[in-house]
């Protein structure tokens, strides 16, 4: 699976998300953007000689301001909804919701709590303002309408000096439709590549054809199936850049995120099946497929992007989605091998640096499922059947129901129990 379209937006940051076309009042920067409730504090910042007046809300435990309030000196904003870059102080700065970690130019650095995403609104910690910025620019004075600003680069100083969490606690967060038993899980799934972009070949039809059939079938397996709202990336033999592949992901509000794809070998003796979730390649092999698909039909500098690729995963290594995509695919390599019943061997679960798993993770658990070698004869052959397509699409389906369940062992509330 392939793909440039953001090709500098994706060297930039090596995010699999294609900004949205914000219209007014969906992001930062924009005029009409919704503006931050009420509060007793701001931050009066004088950056490159540009004065800054920032309203400091809490929606949890820390001080924040509505990114769009630096449009004064954001360069080129661009916002996909989970991340964030703009030009700042001459270099890059690029933030992801829910990653405490943020970039400026080469070199990363860590907030001691993440920025967020809420009600459509890029919410930075106040600290980023009234620490990070103020070792770097002229002045920066943190104030509140009934007291007197506290030194420059200093914290948020409430007029009593209390905490003003006291008077107003953090609103609760409603519980996650991926943990309430009550509501479906929405399943993205994304058969890989499409229209100019054949994938590899076996049995004389391509890798987008066999894994476009194989998509179908777990789609009409998935519509079978209680809770479960299954939605295609693609349903028709069409190429899709891997930005728009994650951004349909995003924009669906999906809970899970399964990317089929075949392979290939040199050696036609190779054989099995693999389910890879985001990470370091941990051997040759694993980056060489990955620098592949990577780069696509046209060849790319899909290598150049590795630093960026680092960057990524050093701010994904903290969220649950990574682990809980690492989890899944268990359920999904445990569920393949019992469908084939030893007709191809297990090659296990692996990781590396897929860039159509990058912007979809931010969100959910993100996997990509390597059905066979399409090189090798026989896998080619059964795979390229309705046995073939048909066994591993309920193998993948099962392994989906499976997973919800632990899930909702796990982190569901328990029901409460009449005295």
């Amino acid at each position: 699976m392939t793909g440039d379209v953001g090709g500098t937006l994706r060297r930039a940051l090596a995010v699999a998300v294609l900004a949205h076309a914000v219209c007014a009042g969906t992001g930062p920067g924009i005029a009409g953007i919704q503006a931050p409730p009420d509060a007793a504090e701001a931050v009066q910042a004088e950056i490159d000689g540009r004065p800054v007046s920032l309203a400091v809300s809490r929606h949890r435990a820390y001080p924040v301001v509505d990114a769009s309030g630096l449009a004064a000196v954001w360069e080129d904003v661009r916002w996909s909804g989970v991340f964030l870059q703009a030009g700042l102080l001459g270099e890059e700065v690029a933030f992801e919701a829910g990653s405490p970690y943020f970039r400026h130019g080469p070199r990363t650095y860590q907030l001691a709590n993440p920025p967020y995403e809420r009600d459509g609104v890029f919410w930075l910690p106040a600290a980023f303002v009234t620490e990070w910025l103020a070792a770097r620019t002229s002045r920066v004075v943190v104030a509140s309408p009934e007291s007197s600003p506290s030194t420059p680069g200093g914290e948020p100083s409430p007029a009593s000096g209390e905490d003003p969490s006291d008077d107003e606690p953090p609103v609760e967060e409603p519980l996650p439709a991926r943990v309430d038993p009550t509501v479906p899980w929405r399943v993205i799934i994304d058969p890989g590549h499409g229209g100019r972009d054949p994938g590899t070949l076996g049995s004389g039809r391509y890798e987008k054809d066999i894994v476009l059939a194989i998509g179908r079938r777990l789609y009409e397996e998935l519509q079978a199936r209680e809770m479960l709202e299954p939605h295609l990336t693609r349903d028709t033999d069409v190429y899709l850049e891997h930005d728009l592949r994650s951004q349909f992901a995003v924009d669906r509000g999906g809970d899970l995120f399964v990317s089929i794809h075949a392979n290939a070998a040199a050696d036609e003796r190779a054989r099995g099946f693999e389910t890879i979730f985001l990470g370091p390649a941990r051997s040759e092999e694993a980056r060489e497929v990955a620098l592949r698909e990577n780069r696509g039909p046209e060849v790319d500098d899909a290598a150049s992007s590795a630093s960026d690729i680092q960057f990524i995963l050093t701010g994904l290594d903290r969220t649950e989605h990574l682990d809980e995509s690492r989890r899944f695919a268990g359920f999904v390599q445990n569920s393949i091998r019992a469908a084939m019943g030893g007709r191809s061997p297990d090659r296990g679960v692996k990781q590396g640096p897929w860039w159509v798993l990058l912007g979809a993770l931010a969100r959910m658990p993100s996997v990509i499922v390597e059905v066979g070698f399409l090189s090798n004869g026989a896998e080619a052959q059964y795979l390229n059947g309705a046995e073939g397509q048909g066994a591993v699409a309920r193998a993948i389906a099962d392994a989906i129901v499976a997973y919800r369940e632990d899930v909702l062992r796990r982190y569901a509330p328990a029901p409460e129990v009449p005295c």
